[in-house]
């Protein structure tokens, strides 16, 4: 056994996760049924979507099934391990600390790592809300292909259009004037299996209801971003699939949603 297998399979059987809450639209029958979290992000051949506590998650068509499954598994396990880690504060940079770092020690190694600030002026800035604000980020941001970049924008796009399923993401996202959204988008390169993930804090100058769609034209926000390329070690997905499935399936709860696109 590697040491990266030893490790991811140490990690699941001691950590401790945060208890998940059934909400109005109850998962938990659903993944009773198929027992696969990655259904949510859809079939292979085709781009997919879900969120994921608050983590807006889009995968590209060539993610297989196993793909699909391992990227569901890890981001719910990862942000509930944070969670129960950072206590009731999660809208602070330190949760996506602790989540990357969980997500690291179930086999997931980071390429590339960067933190950067912003501060949007809400009278002067061009986005109406910190979702556009988002979409504005994506279309900016060098590290996306325009087939990820394109992917990202229609899940961003879909999720704001559907009432049910934004409130949903709400529960997650939202702290009064702070706030937390992660955006992430995994493919198969070469082989390997990747992902880019961006975690954003907010901190607002008023209260913010919904931070896909409420109006920041009267309020200041200051934004801080880390941004982290990963890659996945597949020895270590394979060996530990089932343990981390199952491990979840004993916790279960409101956490994931698909996303149309």
């Amino acid at each position: 056994m590697s040491d990266n297998v030893a490790q991811a399979l140490a990690f699941i059987n001691s950590a401790t996760l945060k208890p998940v809450e059934v909400g109005l639209h109850s998962r938990a029958a659903v993944l009773s049924e198929q027992k696969d979290r990655g259904k949510y992000l859809g079939e292979p051949g085709k781009d997919g979507a879900a969120t994921i506590g608050a983590i807006l998650v889009s995968v590209l068509a060539n993610l297989s099934e196993d793909n699909r499954t391992d990227i569901a598994n890890c981001l719910e396990y990862a942000s509930r391990h944070a969670a129960q880690e950072v206590g009731e504060d999660i809208h602070t940079p330190e949760y996506w600390t602790k989540f990357e770092r969980s997500f690291h020690l179930l086999g997931w190694f980071r390429q590339k790592h960067q933190r950067s600030e912003d501060f949007i002026h809400g009278q002067t800035t061009g986005a109406q809300n910190l979702g556009d604000y988002l979409i504005d980020n994506v279309k900016s941001n060098p590290r996306y292909s325009s087939t990820e970049r394109e992917v990202i924008i229609r899940a961003f796009q879909s999720l704001r259009s559907q009432p049910d399923k934004r409130a949903f993401f709400k529960r997650f996202t939202a702290g009064g004037n702070k706030g937390s959204i992660g955006v992430s988008v995994a493919t198969v390169t070469n082989g390997t299996l990747r992902m880019l993930f961006s975690g954003f804090t907010f901190s607002c100058s008023a209260v913010v209801d919904d931070y896909l769609i409420s109006s920041i034209q009267n309020i200041d926000v200051a934004v801080k971003k880390d941004e982290v390329i990963f890659e996945a070690d597949q020895n270590a997905m394979d060996a530990s699939r089932g343990q981390l499935g199952a491990s979840l399936d004993e916790m279960t709860g409101d956490y994931i949603d698909s996303v149309d696109i």
